[in-house]
């Protein structure tokens, strides 16, 4: 097995240029639109990586380096939007200063908090089964076509 975390380096950094783009073309796009591009870098990184382990590996990802891929994928994007959702509060923070405040108050509010977890399995579920299956079968039919042919 080998050492997974330049790999998780290299999904962070794609994933943050990816964002960036996505960035751009959701302020770009009508309002409600944007909203689309909310799991495109996710997506694009994890094919990037997956294109880079097999060209550097020749294999496909054993079981045990799949369950890790799709943990540590799923844990990186969501600590990672965490971390921007954060950011994003200490900006706002400098025009309004009640920003912190305001957020505390949705916090205490459970009808907010339960959209809120509603609206992150249903982004967190799927993406982390696609992980799962793409690093599974489809990355042992990507390795067969490069490698075997």
């Amino acid at each position: 097995m080998v050492a997974l975390t330049r790999y998780f380096i290299w999904f962070f950094v794609v994933c943050l240029i990816f964002t960036c783009i996505c960035g751009v073309l959701a302020a770009l796009m009508p309002t409600g639109m944007g909203a689309i591009l909310t799991i495109v870098p996710y997506l694009i990184a994890m094919i990037w990586v997956l294109f880079k382990f097999l060209k550097q590996q020749h294999r496909a990802p054993t079981q045990a380096e799949r369950q890790k891929i799709t943990l540590g994928f799923s844990v990186i994007y969501w600590l990672y939007n965490l971390c921007f959702l954060l950011l994003g509060i200490v900006i706002a923070s400098r025009s309004n200063p009640n920003a912190w405040q305001d957020l505390t108050l949705y916090l205490q509010n459970t009808q907010f908090l339960m959209i809120m977890l509603i609206m992150f399995l249903l982004i967190a579920i799927p993406l982390y089964l696609l992980t799962y299956w793409f690093y599974g079968k489809q990355a042992q039919r990507m390795a067969e076509k490069m490698f075997d042919a």
